[in-house]
């Protein structure tokens, strides 16, 4: 499990698995009301077979 804390006051916003975040998430902070935007850390693997990003590459 991974702490999510906000950036400007540090407060815990959540707790989460590794890879759980799919998309962008934005978290608004209850302590400060900073909106804290998270996204996926790891790029997004290619589709097999899909041979034109290759080609064009």
């Amino acid at each position: 499990m991974q702490d999510v804390r906000c950036g400007r006051c540090r407060r815990l916003l959540m707790k989460t698995a590794e890879r759980a975040i799919a998309g962008l998430l934005e978290i608004k902070c209850p302590r400060c009301g900073t909106i804290n935007s998270l996204r996926p850390i790891e790029p997004l693997p290619e589709r097999p077979g899909d041979d034109r990003k290759r080609a064009a590459g």
